[in-house]
């Protein structure tokens, strides 16, 4: 019998190229999530759409959870939905406390209640404090007697259900990995994060210019290796296991707007984009944490090994979109 899987928020970006990912591993695929599926994301799963099961709710409640558990026989869990805008959470802090926090605590109740054999929750590496050393690990502060993380409330979110996740997997015995992807990018994404504009208007020959950026640095990391990672989370033996918490990048030195800008250019000859110097105030925040990461522990027991260069990975996020527009 196959292993059945729930993702939550499966008609996200990375949600979508999960499931196209444990569909072809074999696994059996139950997406929960508020909204549809956009076209672009439709487009990306293809002839796999028609072997998901898709429920429509929120992670916020958990007796509904509990009867699609139930419903559909799940085995394990991949828990992505979120509020993934850290700007607008800032604004709005309840937010994160009643979809992130809350739905998290939600997954692991019904994991607890159900008896679920494993959790993988999609974190982020936006969970640091200023940067304290570099390549930064999973051992890297979070949380300082003078400092909080850098992304406010969203970082925030992400920490605490770290937390209850292990605490619900120490006390109650299931598993759970928590998995911090950094800057995550391709085809579909939404947060623009400057290179989904760069690609994808110089593709259709429409100019793009940013008044600030050009030296904020990310560990841009293409889509089809995080999902690969979450995959392998989903699949990696207990034994083989020290820890639970992994961050997922290249590991790469870090990549800002004006280089993303000259690789676009050098693929697509005449791209017309202009990126100014400076940073926005939300850029200030964020670039106090970041930093090349350490991806060893990943590759040493989840087994994640990064296919994509960021080269190779806007190479292959220019192909797919001529593609997908032919």
């Amino acid at each position: 019998m196959k292993t059945r899987v729930l993702v939550t928020g499966g008609c996200g970006f990375l949600g979508c190229y999960v499931m196209k990912d444990l569909i072809n591993h074999g696994y059996e695929v139950v997406s929960l999530d508020i909204q549809p599926l956009k076209r672009e994301l439709e487009w990306v799963l293809g002839a796999q759409r028609d072997k998901i099961i898709f429920e429509k709710g929120g992670v916020e409640d958990l007796s509904y959870i509990l009867v699609i558990l139930e419903r559909h026989k799940i085995d394990k869990i991949i828990h992505a939905a979120a509020i993934v805008d850290p700007p607008l959470l800032f604004n709005y802090p309840v937010l994160a406390y009643r979809v992130n926090i809350g739905g998290s605590i939600n997954i692991f109740e019904a994991c607890r209640l159900m008896r679920l054999s494993r959790v993988v929750y999609i974190s982020s590496n936006g969970v640091f404090t200023t940067k304290k050393y570099e390549p930064i690990n999973e051992e890297h502060p979070v949380l300082l007697p003078n400092e909080g993380p850098g992304n406010g409330p969203y970082s925030v979110s992400k920490i605490a259900s770290e937390a209850f996740g292990m605490s619900y997997s120490d006390s109650f015995g299931f598993d759970f990995i928590s998995l911090r992807p950094s800057a995550v990018y391709g085809f579909g994404m939404q947060y623009p994060m400057y290179i989904k504009p760069m690609v994808e208007n110089s593709v259709q020959g429409i100019p793009t210019k940013f008044e600030t950026g050009r030296d904020f640095p990310r560990d841009y990391t293409y889509i089809e290796d995080v999902s690969s990672a979450v995959v392998k989370a989903l699949q990696c033996k207990t034994e083989n296991m020290r820890d639970r918490i992994f961050l997922i990048g290249t590991g790469n030195k870090l990549t800002t707007p004006g280089e993303v800008r000259s690789i676009v250019r050098e693929i697509i000859p005449g791209a017309d984009i202009t990126v100014g110097e400076g940073l926005t105030e939300w850029n200030k925040r964020e670039i106090k944490y970041r930093g090349v990461i350490d991806i060893g522990r990943a590759r040493s027991q989840l087994g994640y090994e990064p296919k994509y260069s960021v080269r190779e990975g806007i190479e292959e996020y220019i192909t797919v979109f001529r593609k997908y527009l032919g």
